[in-house]
């Protein structure tokens, strides 16, 4: 089966089925069209989420008399940006990650919203909306482990796997310095062991698993396109990554697959947040509103292959696999806790694993 062709085939399928169905949802949501023609700056990660142009903007342009115009940000350029123009902000809508929203919030950047900001939030899943209130959920991504399955042919199902003789060598481990990746991978351990991430007994048992670990790594990886291409030359076979970009290289490779430890997987989320000073509030409030509806979460689903914000999309039966869906599997983080011990077991990773 051709995984490119089946994107092709998404892109069109969903750009119309958001067309039709989502433009009623924004309707019903009683969000209005402007009475003369908005632009809206929004950000997005670039590579695959060059697709939102047709799944999201294109739509809600013919819905609401939008305009929306994409920059290609990763959260802390983004936020930088923000901050150096706090008085007139470059951007309308930002997506940045949540560690990102909690310090923007903080640090007086975002404009802080509620559930009743936004008409679909009563269709949306547990912990989509943060607490502290800085943005909403649009999409989740999660930290699997990426598995070459043609060098590691039994099937990997636990943190512990990795741990096993037939992954000797073959093993690639985020670098200190790709902070997001490497405490999501050490959460997910904590979490595998002890099943609670404030356990100081499972953390330290994590590190002295990792330590034993070491001279069975090939290599530590700072830039996250790195893993993906070594695994597609076949010069490691499994490694901790983001779901969203093991699929990638699974639509090049398709024997590289994502593999959901049974013991959980961290739920990144991907917040929508608004600049405080935002030109243009409601427009803003609307267009996030806009990507939590069903028909745009399914399009969205199917051409990125994210996990949904939403428990009622329905997804094509040749990408449920690849999706993780089960609420049972996915785990969200303390993100107050998470800004606190991230500093301290980053260092820890560095100095017992790496060095």
């Amino acid at each position: 089966m051709s995984f490119e062709m089946r994107r092709r085939d998404v892109l069109v399928g969903g750009s119309k089925l958001a067309l039709g169905a989502a433009v009623l949802g924004l309707a019903d949501a009683g969000t209005p069209a402007m009475a003369q023609e908005t632009t809206l700056r929004v950000t997005h990660f670039g590579g695959p989420y060059q697709a939102l142009t047709d799944i999201i903007a294109k739509p809600y342009e013919a819905a609401s008399q939008t305009k929306v115009i994409y920059d290609v940000e990763i959260s802390p350029g983004a936020m930088a940006k923000i901050q150096t123009q706090k008085s007139d902000p470059p951007f309308d809508v930002v997506m940045v990650s949540r560690a990102w929203g909690l310090r923007g919030l903080k640090g007086g950047l975002l404009a802080k919203v509620s559930p009743s900001d936004f008409p679909e939030a009563s269709h949306l899943s547990p912990d989509i909306f943060p607490a502290e209130g800085w943005g909403v959920g649009t999409i989740l991504d999660t930290i699997d482990l990426m598995v070459d399955t043609k060098q590691i042919t039994t099937p990997v199902t636990s943190w512990m796997d990795l741990w096993r003789d037939d992954m000797k060598g073959k093993i690639m481990l985020p670098s200190a310095v790709n902070g997001a990746t490497a405490f999501g991978f050490l959460a997910c351990l904590v979490h595998a062991i002890g099943g609670d991430l404030k356990s100081q007994a499972a953390v330290d048992e994590a590190f002295a698993r990792l330590k034993a670990l070491k001279p069975d790594v090939r290599a530590f990886y700072a830039d996250g396109a790195q893993p993906n291409m070594l695994i597609e030359r076949g010069d490691i076979a499994v490694a901790p990554q983001f779901a969203i970009r093991i699929h990638n290289s699974t639509r090049v490779v398709p024997q590289i697959r994502k593999a959901s430890p049974r013991e959980g997987v961290l739920a990144v989320p991907y917040d929508l947040c608004i600049p405080v000073n935002a030109r243009n509030m409601a427009a803003s409030k609307a267009y996030i509103n806009f990507t939590l509806t069903k028909a745009i979460q399914e399009a969205m689903v199917s051409s990125l292959l994210v996990t949904p914000v939403r428990s009622d999309v329905t997804i094509p039966a040749n990408v449920a696999p690849m999706v993780s869906i089960d609420p049972k599997l996915v785990f969200f983080e303390d993100e107050e806790y998470a800004a606190i011990k991230q500093r301290e077991w980053l260092d820890r990773y560095t100095r017992e694993v790496q060095s």
